[in-house]
């Protein structure tokens, strides 16, 4: 997280104010906190709390966020601008009692011009945010002051924020335009008033040129790409006079897209598939809070396992997380809604939709334009509303609106084509019923609610039956007026449409906006076969907050069903836990991308019984790579080896186990659990040796393992800990789970927690059960020197000191 203090070298400054805010909930005291924040998460959970399975059970509620701060008096000739990345749900932010904006949608960035400051005396920033009408999101959304807040502070005459674009007109050769737009304050048509744009990559000047809306040519430029992520920094300085009035720097990559179904989607040239993840924006144990550690942890976490591409689902992503995909080389499908003006949860945006939307999009077009990451929009995420005409036009005016602002990437959506016919059915059924007498009132509500929880709870229920649903000929007829509309088409939960595609949709471009994780294998041979179909991003690659219980894998029959009940915590799903810590999903898109060579191990809990196994469609497995059940031995034990070899063998104790051949990337071996080393070797058609893996169990005595994942930060930066329930060789023991309490020295305990989807413990305690022998840790340093020490229940405590120089 940026710390308090100026950024940047220009005129127009932006400061960090996060620092020492009073928070509390309406109408009580306040304490003093450092932003961001999430308030939802220190709310009381409960099986009556309004949020319901969506937002994990907690409750909401309306707070109030103030902070005082001087007004040096030479700012009363200056513009003060006032920055929030996002405030959830919806925000009225004043200035000394008086109103001075709103922030109407939570996941959008608002700019706000503090006039009616006080110049010379201490000033207060009011932030009212009303969280109390729940439910208001299908997946767990926090509350407040979740992102960033910046003072923008410049002479009036100044570049505007954000108000610096480049684009790449071309690639090769790499010609870029600067457009620069300033304050009202600025006429750049007198002759006093210069533009000077200056080019430099890793520090080094390599062009200048003067003038807005200046075209450069740079040579021998690095171009980005997720393969090479070479960056650049634009400087746009502002004279008058010769005197120097402001000075904007912008970070950009030289990259152009292309997009056709005969050539497929092009980045400078170049065919590239997208191999995708859809990520909500919780944090897990932190919440909805949003800090550049967290952020930049997840996103390499994905990048290392192989994924080249992120959905932003179901919400424009923040700023931090685009820095860090421009940085690694992540390619963005950055989404607006989840909803458009028909509501999925009852107190959802769907109300202010059809007002804001114009706004939401001129603000998420300024923020993403300079990141060469973002290389496509979303529109929504499955929205019935198209199997209306009035929602053929509200796509229209949609893609129309994002062409117009940034014409220089495609616009997709998330279309469920299934969940679009049965709305098109409930309609026409609603129609019926309205000229019919036999219809009766207790029939209609079914009828009317058919949206995104109530397709995944059919999902749920039927299965591979909806998504062959979505291949009929009277879906296709439904979908295609908006899927027309689109530059490329999303398809949810549509593989069955795939291979036809091409010769039913000559032209059709197609991206799996939403699939199976499980399906991968499958799926990703047919976006290497056909051109048109660009990639896939599977739900999902991490798992979240709320939903819960959507890819749970539960063996008590209380929880079999779709609708999980308190006290269920998690969604259950993705290629990473909500620690970040892999599941197998990872591991087998990891060797489905080529991402990693040798056999993927893993193996399902030995500590539950198999025949009580209740499995969810949004998993497909949940075996853990770990091999340490202690007090598990001769229980039956199921391993999948992933590979793309031909076959692989694999071992017990140097004992062979079981010879196969790999399909779908997939082998399955039974065996009795027994302590000790698994060993898988893959082999090639001859029989010949390709590679080995093997996993381990935790040998004599356990103990409490403190394992940061760096050396020790510089303070107010966060650091993650992992801690672990070790055997002597340093293994995780998966069955020997126990609560630990965390206390620290010389920093503060953001939040400790392990990936357990079903608990009433917190994760702002400080003490909570491990899961499989897992939790993690997460502090704010405060000094240069750390002290973490944990306590055990029967297992001995641990310590760890850290320092820096």
């Amino acid at each position: 997280m940026v710390t308090e203090g100026r950024q940047g070298g220009g005129k127009l400054e932006r400061i960090a104010f996060e620092k020492q805010w009073m928070f509390g909930r309406a109408g009580e005291q306040k304490r003093f906190l450092d932003l961001p924040h999430d308030a939802m998460l220190e709310q009381e959970r409960s099986s009556s709390a309004e949020t319901g399975r969506s937002g994990a059970f907690f409750r909401g509620g309306d707070y109030e966020y103030e902070k005082s701060f001087m007004a040096p008096e030479e700012w009363e000739n200056q513009d003060i601008f006032i920055e929030f990345e996002g405030i959830y749900p919806h925000a009225v932010i004043e200035l000394n009692g008086q109103k001075i904006g709103e922030c109407h949608y939570g996941y959008t960035g608002y700019f706000f011009l503090l006039e009616g400051l006080q110049y010379g005396r201490s000033n207060t920033i009011s932030v009212r945010v009303d969280g109390s009408r729940q439910p208001d999101s299908r997946w767990y959304s926090g509350t407040g002051i979740y992102r960033p807040v910046f003072l923008w502070t410049g002479n009036k005459k100044h570049i505007m924020p954000e108000g610096v674009r480049v684009t790449t007109l071309s690639h090769d050769p790499a010609v870029i335009r600067v457009d620069i737009k300033c304050s009202e304050a600025v006429s750049l048509q007198k002759d006093q008033i210069k533009l000077v744009t200056e080019i430099y990559e890793k520090g080094q000047k390599v062009a200048v040129t003067s003038g807005n809306n200046a075209v450069i040519t740079l040579e021998n430029a690095k171009l980005w790409s997720d393969r090479s992520p070479s960056l650049y920094e634009c400087r746009c300085i502002l004279t008058e006079n010769g005197m120097v009035l402001d000075e904007q720097r912008v970070s950009f990559g030289i990259r152009t897209l292309e997009w056709s179904a005969e050539r497929g989607f092009e980045v400078n040239g170049e065919t590239v598939l997208l191999r995708g993840g859809c990520i909500h924006h919780d944090h897990g144990i932190l919440g909805a809070a949003s800090y550049e550690k967290a952020e930049r942890r997840r996103l390499k976490k994905l990048k290392e396992c192989g994924f080249n591409a992120i959905r932003s689902a179901h919400n424009p992503i923040c700023k931090t997380a685009l820095d860090v995909c421009d940085e690694l080389g992540i390619y963005v499908m950055d989404e607006g809604w989840d909803m458009w003006y028909k509501s999925k949860s009852r107190y959802d945006y769907a109300d202010r939709f059809e007002e804001h939307f114009e706004d939401d999009i001129r603000m998420m077009t300024e923020k993403d334009y300079n990141h060469p990451s973002v290389v496509m929009y979303s529109i929504g995420n499955e929205v019935t509303e198209p199997a209306q005409e009035k929602g053929i036009e509200t796509a229209k005016s949609l893609v129309n609106c994002f062409h117009e602002l940034d014409g220089t990437r495609p616009v997709t959506a998330g279309i469920n084509i299934t969940l679009l016919y049965m709305a098109q059915m409930a309609e026409a059924a609603k129609k019926k019923a309205d000229s019919s007498e036999t219809e009766t009132e207790a029939q209609m509500p079914q009828m009317e609610k058919m949206d995104s929880t109530a397709y995944n709870r059919m999902m749920s229920e039927a299965g591979e039956r909806m998504n062959m649903a979505a291949a009929t000929e009277e879906a296709d007829r439904i979908s295609t007026p908006v899927l027309n509309l689109l530059d490329i088409a999303g398809y949810n939960y549509a593989s069955s449409r795939y291979r036809a595609e091409g010769e039913k949709h000559p032209g059709r471009m197609i991206a799996g906006t939403e699939t199976f994780a499980a399906d991968l294998p499958v799926n990703w041979e047919m976006v290497k076969s056909y051109p048109y179909l660009i990639g896939d991003f599977m739900w999902t690659a991490w798992d979240y907050l709320g939903e819960v219980g959507i890819g749970a894998w539960t063996y008590e029959q209380k929880d079999g069903d779709f609708e999980k009940k308190y006290p269920w915590l998690l969604a259950d799903t993705g290629a990473f836990d909500i620690l970040g810590n892999e599941t197998a999903q990872a591991g087998l898109a990891a060797i489905v991308w080529g991402a990693r060579n040798t056999p993927y191990i893993a193996v399902k809990p030995v500590n539950h019984d198999e025949n009580s196994l209740i499995r969810a469609i949004w998993r497909g497995t949940n075996a853990l790579p770990y091999w340490s059940y202690r007090g598990c031995e001769g229980r039956p034990a199921e391993i999948e080896v992933y590979s793309r070899a031909y076959g692989v063998e694999l071992f017990l104790n140097d004992r062979i186990i079981g010879k196969k051949q790999t399909q779908n990337c997939r082998a399955i071996f039974r065996t009795a659990y027994e302590e000790g080393i698994l060993k898988a070797v893959s082999y090639d058609e001859k029989g010949d040796y390709i590679a080995e893996s093997t996993l381990y169990s935790a040998d004599r005595n356990l103990h409490i393992g403190i394992i940061p994942e760096e050396t020790l930060p510089e303070p107010d930066e966060l650091l993650f800990v992992d801690i672990e329930i070790l055997g002597a060789n340093g293994q995780t023991e998966c069955n020997r789970d126990e609560k630990l309490k965390v206390t620290v020295e010389g920093g503060r305990l953001l939040g400790f927690g392990s990936a357990c989807p079903r608990t009433t413990e917190s994760y702002l305690e400080g003490s909570y059960t491990t899961y499989y022998g897992k939790s993690l840790a997460v502090i704010r340093c405060l000094d240069r020197k750390l002290t973490i020490s944990v306590q055990g229940q029967t297992l001995p405590d641990a310590r760890l000191v850290m320092s820096r120089n």
